[in-house]
């Protein structure tokens, strides 16, 4: 099972673990308790279970706590996590594995480097055989490819008036996975792009809903590879 975990950091190029600095430890990435306030269902009844990975600090991504909570309500369990939150994800989910007590579909939503941590955590898991029903990136730099186990992927990205280099995401060989990349300043946007910017982004009320539907689809309309 840990050969799972070190395959997804070799896939890391060198340096893309740089917000790891500001927090290095394997412990204290669990946010929810305190964004969300509320109760996480009881996963045996859930409806699916979505993690939640933030960019680098805990002031980037300042949606995730109410994205968390409206998950919870809606009888998701989720959790909101720092972005370095990745380790603890796949081995939570190697942990379940080896009990047989799973809770299917699993989702990930993913910021900045978060969004880049989701999909090292799907590789991971691929290695040990768990498919992932979504994962959703939001305005995410040097993305790895999307693998095999993950069935969809949505990627939604600004492109206008920025440096930060966001790109569409691809999909790795052989892999099969259904991929919507969202250009969020062009036509048929789910957001308006005004006065957005990388570090407000999951504050749009926009974009929450477009995640929300997405992660809804998702847990009425399984197709685990």
């Amino acid at each position: 099972m840990a050969s799972g975990l070190g395959s997804s950091e070799r896939l890391e190029p060198i340096g893309m673990r740089l917000s790891s600095i500001t927090w290095p430890f394997p412990f204290l990435v669990r946010l929810g308790w305190a964004t969300a306030r509320v109760r996480n269902p009881d996963p045996a009844t859930a409806r699916g279970k979505a993690f939640l990975l933030r960019g680098n600090a805990l002031v980037f991504s300042p949606g995730m706590g109410s994205l968390c909570r409206r998950l919870r309500q809606l009888g998701i369990w989720a959790e909101d996590l720092r972005c370095v939150g990745d380790r603890w994800v796949v081995r939570h989910l190697l942990a379940e594995q080896r009990t047989g007590h799973r809770c299917r579909p699993l989702i990930f939503i993913g910021h900045s480097c978060g969004g880049r941590y989701s999909l090292y955590a799907a590789h991971a898991l691929e290695k040990a055989g768990i498919p992932v029903e979504l994962v959703i990136c939001v305005d995410v730099a040097l993305a790895p490819p999307v693998p095999a186990n993950v069935r969809k992927a949505v990627h939604l990205y600004l492109t206008q008036r920025r440096v930060y280099p966001a790109r569409p995401l691809l999909a790795a060989p052989g892999s099969h996975a259904v991929i919507q990349n969202v250009d969020l300043n062009g036509p048929g946007s789910p957001a308006s792009p005004r006065g957005l910017f990388h570090l407000n982004i999951t504050n749009s009320a926009g974009i929450q809903q477009f995640i929300l539907e997405q992660v809804l689809d998702a847990v009425a309309n399984p197709h685990e590879n």
